[in-house]
């Protein structure tokens, strides 16, 4: 089979289509052939037992002394009971062999002399003198030439018929390859020019329709590939030529300044704050091409989801310290299963309860004897100049009456497993997410007025088992974004010269942040949507299917942020809340 790879799909069609013909119809023909000399051998017989049959009933009535003369062309011997002939008619080449041939029995016996082919039959008639014996034989010369003549016409119709399929087996193949002919041409064209043009698809809806459609998929993604590529590389060259040209003019003043210890000082930190925005932002074009090219997925569970949205709290808080803007949490396990028992005794609660914070100034405790059922509250902060926050876990837990603490129930996602996403991975959406919320009201509040209002308010909500999906929703009250800049907020350095991009220097980051969250959620299955809220803030709804599940497309359920006065679930009494 390897030489005939050497060959074109065409001709290995055609040798195929051949060989399968060459043997169908040799086969064909040696079927016929040996039905027709079964046919004719039969023919012979039944006139060889014809002639006997007048002999043996002549012999039968006994009249053997007087038998009657052959007619023409009929070769018959009788031999008597003393086996003396009696009657004979066979050629001169058979007489020498009368005696084997009656011998033989009824047996039929293909007899072949120099000057011809005989079938020969003999047969015995007992009568009271003795045994006679019958012999009749006849030339199979015509037989044999109407087998000839069929052999011929036969090889003959062999061929013709061969050949007629081969060239029709071309022709076909040609016309079933025109098609693929067609779209290596447009291949040729498209490699060789920078042309739109796709791959030609034909009408009917056949394997090469198929194959044509899906390689016109493949060129598309190959085309938006290829040009995100090349704004990739632009818009990088872009961003880097300014902090690149910033530095060089940094490095020409240091040495400039070489006589002034302070100045030079200066310049050089300068220096390295350029380098680490340079560095920042290789970084993050880094994180974000390690995150398209991911292949493997980690599951993670809705508790370590949990686990880690606290942990993205604790150091938003962090972020938003020297600012009033207040950090909050929820987690709502809608699709939990079955809650566990209190834990005995009370205690530490389990679960999802909020942990105590390491910075800040902010920690957290069970719930209060006064907690509603199920409820667990973060601590919050006092005193100016720290982060207030509060967060809470809704399941459906009972409060132990005889104790001050609740035990939160272990929360586990329906279907085989989590979200296809890693913990570590899902801790970035969080911070970039909580960041750019915080670093827009802070620079907001810094363009109003020199302290931002009180009740500046970034709350972070995950929901389980939403129909089927896990919902990160992230909310603020800060300045939002233009509706111009909406459609664009994904895109790579994609930047609003106001309100959430910051206007003082060295608060614009590089644009990636957004980007990398779609990324990331986008490997995991999920969506990204931002929605400008009303009267103010901005909305973000991060969607992640569970896996192995078909969910059905959840819906945001957080209500508005109030703009002028503190969230409801912010006042709650002091029984409810926790100061470190």
């Amino acid at each position: 089979m390897k030489p005939l790879r050497r060959f074109s799909i065409r001709v290995r069609l055609t040798l195929g289509t051949l060989v399968i013909a060459i043997v169908f119809f040799a086969g064909t023909a040696v079927v016929v052939h040996r039905q027709v000399a079964s046919i004719l051998t039969s023919s012979s017989v039944m006139l060889l037992q014809g002639d006997a049959a007048q002999y043996q009933q002549e012999i039968a009535d006994g009249r053997g002394g007087n038998l009657d003369t052959p007619a023409q062309g009929q070769l018959v011997a009788v031999i008597g009971p003393s086996g003396r002939v009696m009657q004979s008619s066979l050629p001169a080449e058979l007489a020498p062999q009368l005696d084997a041939l009656a011998a033989a029995g009824s047996a039929t016996q293909d007899v072949r002399t120099p000057a011809a082919q005989y079938l020969v039959i003999a047969r015995e008639v007992a009568t009271p003198a003795g045994v006679w014996q019958v012999v009749t034989a006849r030339n199979e010369a015509a037989s044999k030439l109407s087998l000839d003549n069929l052999t011929g016409a036969l090889a003959l119709g062999l061929v013709i018929l061969t050949l007629l399929l081969g060239v029709g087996s071309w022709l076909l193949a040609s016309a079933a390859l025109r098609p693929v002919s067609a779209m290596r041409r447009t291949a040729e064209r498209l490699r060789g020019s920078a042309s739109v043009e796709l791959l030609p698809v034909g009408p009917a809806r056949d394997e090469l329709f198929d194959l044509a459609t899906t390689l016109n998929d493949l060129i598309r993604q190959l085309r938006a590939s290829a040009d995100r590529e090349k704004q990739l590389v632009s818009d990088a060259s872009h961003e880097l030529r300014t902090p690149l040209a910033i530095l060089q003019t940094q490095l020409e003043l240091a040495h400039l300044s070489t006589g002034d210890a302070e100045a030079l000082l200066g310049e050089i930190e300068s220096a390295e704050r350029t380098v680490q925005r340079l560095s920042a932002l290789a970084a993050s074009l880094l994180e974000l091409t390690r995150i398209e090219g991911m292949t493997a997925r980690e599951t993670t569970s809705f508790d370590d989801l949990a686990d880690e949205l606290v942990d993205a709290i604790d150091r938003a808080r962090l972020l938003s310290i020297g600012s009033e803007i207040v950090v909050d949490y929820e987690i709502v396990a809608t699709g939990s299963a079955s809650a566990a028992a209190p834990h005995a005794g009370g205690g530490a609660p389990v679960g999802l309860a909020p942990r105590a914070m390491s910075a800040g100034g902010v920690g957290a405790s069970g719930a209060a004897s006064s907690a509603s059922a199920g409820a667990v509250s973060g601590g919050a902060p006092s005193g100016g100049g720290s982060a207030s926050a509060v967060g809470s876990f809704h399941s459906h837990t009972r409060v132990s009456p005889e104790s001050k603490t609740s035990s939160a129930p272990m929360t586990t996602l329906p279907g085989p497993g989590g979200i296809e996403l890693s913990r570590r991975s899902f801790g970035r959406v969080v911070d970039n997410l909580l960041g750019n919320a915080i670093v827009a009201m802070r620079e907001a509040g810094a363009r109003t007025a020199p302290v931002p209002s009180p009740t500046a308010t970034v709350r972070a909500t995950l929901t389980a088992g939403a129909a089927g999906f896990v919902v990160l929703e992230i909310v603020d009250t800060g300045p939002g974004m233009s509706a111009g800049f909406l459609p664009l907020a994904f895109d790579r350095f994609a930047r609003e010269d106001e309100s959430r991009g910051g206007t003082r220097p060295g608060s614009r980051g590089a644009g990636l942040g957004l980007s990398i969250v779609q990324a990331l959620v986008t490997s995991a299955g999920g969506t990204v949507t931002i929605t400008n809220r009303q009267p103010r803030g901005l909305g973000v709804v991060v969607s992640i299917p569970v896996a192995g599940q078909h969910p059905v497309s959840p819906q945001p359920s957080s209500p508005p942020l109030p703009h002028s006065s503190p969230p409801a679930h912010l006042e709650r009494p002091a029984s409810q809340e926790h100061t470190a």
